[in-house]
């Protein structure tokens, strides 16, 4: 049993998880538990376990909501000076309200390097030529 519950708590849960229907199918959490060595997992098991995700991606994504709403209170003043309309209410998600969302849990979130402020592909292959890795890198630069 489950310390300070009582048993008939506990099998009435039980037995709403054989009719409860989360958001995440039965299947794609029962391919990650057999990825992890579970053979095969109780539906009550499964279902409980995608219940528990279901409600850490809710949390998440409140959170990242509440920080953009935080930052885009924060940038009223600098929109009126761009000359946007302030009394436009949308929420716009980024990447960095996730990536804070996430801290709070524990999980870093970074920007793969191909995205906007990474290396230049040029000092990529400057460095990959002084190297002497760099055949296919020359080749890639005659053709400029």
């Amino acid at each position: 049993g489950v310390p300070g519950v009582p048993r008939a708590e506990v099998d009435a849960f039980l037995e709403d998880l054989d009719s409860f229907q989360p958001i995440i199918p039965d299947e794609l959490t029962n391919h990650y538990l057999k990825s992890a060595g579970i053979a095969e997992p109780d539906t009550r098991v499964t279902r409980l376990i995608s219940l528990a995700t279901q409600r850490f991606v809710q949390q998440v994504a409140d959170d990242a909501y509440r920080c953009a709403v935080q930052r885009n209170q924060a940038q009223i003043k600098e929109k009126k000076e761009k000359g946007y309309d302030t009394r436009d209410k949308r929420v716009v998600l980024e990447n960095e309200d996730l990536a804070a969302a996430l801290k709070d849990y524990g999980v870093n979130f970074h920007k793969a390097p191909y995205f906007v402020g990474a290396v230049p592909v040029d000092e990529i292959e400057d460095a990959s030529t002084e190297d002497g890795a760099g055949d296919a890198a020359k080749k890639r630069k005659a053709r400029r």
